[in-house]
């Protein structure tokens, strides 16, 4: 599976708005109203996901999809 496509199948599940829908570049908490909890629900599926960790000062730049799926490809060199 693509890793963006794994990242929105994951933003999806917690947000409850279906993957279809989600755009890769659009602020999650803006288009999605992802809060606090739900940004911190997300990171910790991604490093299970992918088996990262995520530095906490890393956190905030989980704005979009993409953003996310290129901090996975960094993180696993």
């Amino acid at each position: 599976m693509e890793l963006e496509q794994h990242v929105t199948e994951i933003v999806s599940r917690i947000t409850k708005v279906p993957a279809a829908a989600i755009d890769p570049e659009e602020d999650l908490r803006v288009a999605y109203n992802v809060d606090s909890l739900q940004g911190l629900q997300i990171v910790a599926a991604v490093e299970k996901a992918f088996d990262v960790r995520v530095d906490d000062d890393e956190i905030d730049f989980y704005t979009n999809v993409r953003s996310i799926a290129n901090t996975i490809r960094r993180l696993r060199r």
